[in-house]
C-alpha cells in the first residue's frame, strides 16, 4: 500500500479514536452521557470518574487499532489491510457504544438516587432567535454548482477525447480494478456525485440554521451568543470543506482526458479528507457542543440563579435518539457528541434521512441499467 494512503488511514484512525475518547468532555455541562443534570454537578468526583474511564477505554482500543493497522501494513499483504481496517473500526464502535451505555444507565441511577436535577426547571426561548444570522447563506453553494456546471461542460465538450475504456476504480496501489466502456453515464459520474454532494451540503446547512434553539436557563443571553457562533462556524466549515470536495471530483474527468497520474487525484482526495478530519477535530474543541467551550468577550448578560433547563430525558431514547411527537422541530443538537440529530417522531425527519439513500440506489440502478456501469 502507498505511504500516502497508509498515513491518511493512520491519521483518520488517530483522530477518530481521539474524538471518541473526548466526547464526554465536549458535551454541554448540563448533560452527562445523555442524561440531564445541573451544571454544578459537572465536576462531581463520581461523574468525572466516569468520563475518565470512558476516555481511557475508548482511547486504549484506538491505540491498539492503530498498532494493528501498522503491523499488517508492514508485515502482511495489502489485501488483508481492508479486513483488518474493517475489524478495528467495528471494535472501536462496539467499545464506544458499550462504555456509553454502561455510563448512561449508571448516570440515570445516580440522577435518581442523588437528585441531580432538583432546582426549578424552565424552558428558555429567545423570540428574536430566528431573525439572527444562524448560518452561512446557502447562496454560498453557488460556487459549488458553478464547479459542477464547468465539470459537466468539460465532459460534454471533450467527450470524444475520453479513452474508450474508463477506469472507475483503483486499488490501494493505484492499479485499475474496475473498467467500463465509455458512455455518457460513466463520463458524467463525477458530475452526478458533485450534484448529490451539493444537495447534501444544502440539507445539512439548512439543518444547522433551522435546528431547535437550546439555551441555558441559568445563562440565557450568554448561551444564545455562544450558540450562534457555534452554528456559524460549523456552517462555514461545512461549505468550505464541501467546496474542496467538489473540486476534488472535478479532477476525475481531467485525469481521464489528459492521462494524469492517478496519484494526483489520490493526493487531492487525501488532502480533502485530512482537512475535513483534522478540521472537525479542531472545531469541536474550539466550540464544544452548542458553543459550550466558546469564550465570549464583553458582558455575559444577567444570570437566572437556581434556574435549570427542563428535564426532557423521557424524549431521549438511550440518551441518543430524540423522539417527541409534540415537538415540531425536525433538527436538534445531539446530547452526546458535537453536532445535530433529528426528531425521529417527525415523518419529515425520516424522509430526509432515508430519502437520499433511496435516491442514491435509484440513480445507481438507472445508470447500471441504461449505461451498463
Amino acid at each position: 500500500m502507498s505511504a500516502q494512503i497508509t498515513v491518511t488511514l493512520l491519521v483518520a484512525l488517530a483522530v477518530t479514536g481521539f474524538m471518541m475518547a473526548v466526547v464526554p468532555y465536549l458535551t454541554r455541562r448540563t448533560e452527562s452521557f445523555g442524561v440531564s443534570i445541573e451544571s454544578r454537578h459537572w465536576h462531581d468526583p463520581e461523574i468525572r470518574g466516569m468520563r475518565r474511564k470512558y476516555a481511557l477505554g475508548t482511547g486504549s482500543v484506538a491505540v491498539l487499532a492503530i498498532l494493528a493497522v501498522l503491523i499488517v501494513d508492514v508485515f502482511c499483504d495489502a489485501a488483508y489491510l481492508v479486513w483488518v481496517l474493517l475489524a478495528v473500526v467495528i471494535a472501536m464502535m462496539i467499545t464506544q457504544s458499550g462504555l456509553y451505555l454502561l455510563f448512561h444507565f449508571r448516570m440515570k441511577t445516580l440522577k435518581k438516587s442523588r437528585g441531580l436535577l432538583s432546582s426549578e426547571q424552565q424552558i428558555i426561548a429567545e423570540t428574536a432567535f430566528h431573525r439572527e444570522k444562524r448560518a452561512v447563506s446557502n447562496w454560498w453553494l453557488l460556487p459549488h454548482l458553478a464547479v459542477a456546471a464547468a465539470t459537466a461542460a468539460f465532459c460534454l465538450i471533450f467527450y470524444d477525447r475520453f479513452p474508450d475504456q474508463l477506469v472507475m476504480q483503483y486499488d490501494a496501489q493505484g492499479n485499475p480494478t474496475r473498467v467500463v466502456e465509455k458512455n455518457y453515464g460513466a463520463v458524467l459520474m463525477p458530475v452526478i456525485m458533485q450534484l448529490f454532494m451539493v444537495f447534501t451540503f444544502w440539507l445539512v446547512n439548512y439543518g444547522i440554521a433551522s435546528s431547535k434553539q437550546q439555551l441555558d436557563a441559568a445563562r440565557p443571553h450568554e448561551s444564545l451568543r455562544k450558540n450562534l457562533v457555534f452554528r456559524r462556524r460549523w456552517s462555514a466549515f461545512l461549505l468550505i470543506g464541501g467546496f474542496l470536495l467538489v473540486l476534488a471530483f472535478a479532477l476525475m474527468p481531467l485525469q481521464m482526458v489528459y492521462r494524469l497520474d492517478p496519484s494526483v487525484q489520490m493526493a487531492a482526495f487525501t488532502g480533502v479528507t485530512l482537512f475535513m478530519t483534522l478540521g472537525a477535530m479542531i472545531l469541536s474543541f474550539m466550540t464544544g457542543q452548542g458553543g459550550s467551550r466558546i469564550r465570549m468577550r464583553g458582558p455575559a448578560g444577567e444570570t437566572a440563579a437556581g434556574m435549570v433547563n427542563r428535564d426532557d430525558d423521557r424524549y431521549w431514547k438511550l440518551g441518543v435518539f430524540y423522539y417527541n411527537p409534540e415537538d415540531p422541530a425536525i433538527f436538534i443538537e445531539k446530547r452526546f457528541g458535537v453536532g445535530w440529530t433529528m426528531n425521529w417522531a417527525r415523518p419529515a425527519a425520516r424522509a430526509l434521512m432515508f430519502g437520499p439513500l433511496v435516491l442514491i440506489f435509484l440513480v445507481m440502478f438507472l445508470l447500471e441499467t441504461i449505461f451498463d456501469l
